[in-house]
């Protein structure tokens, strides 16, 4: 086969290709083949109908175009391994549809072009005796105290109080009814079943409720009534309520303040499956110096990623750039989806537009990522095996029982994720690392370790968060804990 090749860019080719008359005349009568094998008409046996019968039954024109899809496909996929060129996308016809139709007589030469995106050469910059700097990650050693002053508070028993009022930290039994305040051009709901209430429990922990709300019940007295004036935030959940001023009619009936359990080696051996203070201390100091150990490790490949691509200049195919920022944003989408967000209901033509423009800045970075990996591993001569693909494909598809699963498609992920491990395994070994204070690359704000996450004042509510006081068993409260060192229940054992 003929094929003229010629380079457009770094990283896309154009290529002439001359189909031969016999390869011509072999697609025709194969693709008519298949035609035959697949009409039934009356009067014949099923792939018995005479050739001209059949081409009249197909149709001349249809049988031509179909014969030139399939002639085009091989010529381009021959074209391809004839010249040994590794396509990064679809080839693109650059003839018209009409024009290649009319050039098109079966049996006859056939030329036509098509442009493809190719993965290009990487000219690598040095990559093995380095010495890259990356930060070193130490756990935080105030993280496991406040595991277990979390497991001490849910535990707590809730002790009933004389004398003094409502504070922070305490639990009330209130009743409540909201009155919204009429407003300009807003509607008020029709379900109003979430402002009103009666023997409901509150823990006063401002984190937990509307802003005010928790405060104007701060310092009431037991047998108490009181009016409080609040304004749902802008982003709160329900949007009957967002930014509408509402006036709570509050009466206190019980005030309770939490007695923490000691710390000790029996309160342990009630909550969880250890034995004694110590052997949990020691559990958590453990998982969370192997999680800190683990994003170090990441900082160090993050790092050394770095150091070769900010090195390199590559102009990069944008097919591969296209399915890069698809990727992102699918998966953006699917994020909101898991919230229970309808993306359907929001989503249109700019929106999509804006969040393909976000993402391009990290796919182009991902890309160029995954083609100097690829290129330090052809020339370190790393492979993945079959057997190391079909291993790891087989775990995968276990923890994915029941769920279908394109088998094609999950081994080519997981021999590109054995592979990049591969290789950055390889750089590790090869380059060494100076670790620096936590702190000293990045100015990120520190994140706070803390198994009970904070609720925004936009998500907290009054009716969902509050118990009613009959049906309040403190006896059960959870204890916060991690991998089931302690499960819900007080005094039982975890199995």
């Amino acid at each position: 086969m003929k094929v003229t090749q010629e380079k457009l860019s770094a990283s896309q080719v154009s290529l002439t290709i001359e189909v031969p008359a016999e390869l011509s005349a072999k697609v025709y009568e194969d693709t008519l083949s298949k035609y035959a094998k697949a009409v039934k008409l009356p009067g014949f046996r099923k792939g018995k109908v005479p050739r001209a019968v059949l081409i009249q039954q197909i149709g001349p024109a249809a049988l031509k175009a179909a014969s030139l899809d399939e002639l085009v496909e091989a010529g381009v996929k021959a074209a391809i391994k004839q010249e040994k060129i590794e396509p990064a996308g679809q080839a693109q016809i650059t003839s018209s549809e009409e024009e290649l139709f009319s050039k098109f007589e079966p049996g006859q030469t056939l030329t036509f072009a098509v442009t493809l995106d190719v993965v290009p050469d990487i000219d690598l910059p040095p990559y093995s005796g380095l010495t890259v700097q990356a930060e070193r990650v130490d756990p935080d050693p105030s993280r496991v105290d406040r595991i277990l002053e979390q497991q001490r508070e849910s535990s707590a028993d809730l002790i009933p109080v004389e004398g003094r009022p409502a504070q922070l930290g305490d639990a009330v039994v209130i009743d409540y009814k909201g009155t919204l305040t009429p407003e300009e051009g807003k509607t008020d709901p029709e379900d109003l079943s979430g402002l009103e209430a009666t023997d409901f429990q509150v823990d006063l922990d401002q984190k937990k409720f509307i802003p005010g709300f928790v405060d104007g019940i701060v310092g009431m007295n037991a047998g108490e009534s009181k009016s409080i004036t609040v304004r749902f935030p802008a982003d709160y959940g329900r949007e009957d309520l967002q930014d509408r001023e509402v006036t709570f009619e509050i009466t206190l009936h019980d005030i309770k303040e939490r007695e923490l359990p000691e710390l000790t080696d029996e309160f342990i051996k009630s909550i969880s499956k250890y034995e004694t203070l110590a052997d949990l201390r020691a559990e958590f100091e453990s998982q969370y110096q192997q999680e800190a150990d683990e994003q170090t490790e990441q900082n160090k490949e993050a790092a050394l990623i770095a150091a070769l691509i900010d090195n390199v200049d590559v102009d990069l195919p944008e097919s591969l750039v296209q399915q890069e920022v698809r990727g992102i944003v699918n998966q953006s989408m699917y994020q909101l989806q898991s919230q229970g967000i309808d993306v359907r209901k929001f989503m249109n033509d700019e929106l999509m537009a804006n969040m393909q423009q976000t993402a391009r800045p990290d796919a182009v970075r991902q890309v160029k990522t995954d083609l100097v990996l690829r290129a330090v591993g052809r020339k370190e001569s790393i492979e993945v095996s079959d057997e190391e693909v079909q291993t790891r494909a087989k775990e995968l598809k276990a923890a994915l029982s029941g769920q279908k699963v394109d088998r094609a498609r999950l081994e080519s992920v997981v021999y590109e994720d054995l592979y990049r491990g591969k290789v950055l395994t390889w750089l590790k070994e090869n380059n060494s690392f100076e670790l620096l204070e936590p702190g000293s690359l990045s100015q990120e704000e520190e994140s706070e370790a803390t198994e009970a996450e904070e609720t925004p004042a936009a998500e907290a509510t009054v009716d969902v968060t509050a118990e009613s006081a009959a049906d309040t068993d403190t006896d059960d409260t959870d204890a916060a804990g991690k991998k089931g060192a302690a499960k819900k229940g007080k005094g039982k054992k975890a199995d």
